[in-house]
């Protein structure tokens, strides 16, 4: 397709490659009319200058990186949950740990009959994969916020909420729970309505 240009874009054209060489290479079914170009802006042709040959360099060795500080490996989701009770803890001591499974004692369960999920320890957690063809009954979560695992639930502290099936139930941290009786008090009298004790 022919291109013309006015007299505005040719002063423009003009200004813009001023010095520089500029070539005209016509299509072969292209006619189009020539445009004159001005004395004062023809382009100006230097005598060819020989091209000279890049010299090859040596390679170089790229530098060394220094090694990498080895970072905890997130632990991949359970495949399969072989329990229906589901407690959620970010990153747990001993101390509190003991203290869950006084707890669950309390229940009538153990550390080996629910699922004990560190948040810290897993990576980008939605509920949606912790459900993903598992049936629970009940999901307690110890301190940990459930818009964290993806869920919009509003939860009051203490205070059991069945949502499509699950009670859940939000308290405290442990570390919390252990050095507050009132709030050991408060789980107590939720989990004997949660379990029917």
């Amino acid at each position: 397709m022919p291109y013309f240009c006015s007299m505005r874009d040719s002063a423009f054209l003009q200004q813009l490659f001023a010095g520089e060489q500029v070539f005209l290479i016509p299509e072969p079914d292209d006619v189009s009319p020539e445009i004159p170009v001005p004395a004062a802006a023809a382009p100006v042709v230097a005598a060819e200058q020989p091209v000279e040959e890049p010299v090859a360099e040596a390679p170089v060795a790229a530098p060394v990186p220094d090694p990498i500080p080895a970072t905890p490996v997130a632990e991949p989701l359970p495949a399969a949950f072989r329990h229906q009770v589901l407690i959620l803890v970010d990153n747990p001591s001993a101390e509190d740990l003991t203290l869950l499974e006084n707890i669950l004692k309390a229940v009538n369960l153990s550390l080996d009959s629910v699922e004990l999920l560190d948040l810290a320890k897993v990576a980008g957690l939605r509920y949606k994969e912790l459900l993903n063809d598992q049936y629970l009954h009940h999901l307690l979560s110890f301190g940990v916020p459930l818009k964290k695992v993806g869920l919009q639930i509003f939860l009051m502290p203490y205070q059991a909420r069945q949502v499509e099936g699950v009670q859940f139930l939000l308290v405290d941290p442990l570390q919390d729970i252990q050095a507050d009786k009132d709030k050991k008090k408060a789980l107590w009298r939720v989990l004997k309505q949660l379990f029917t004790i």
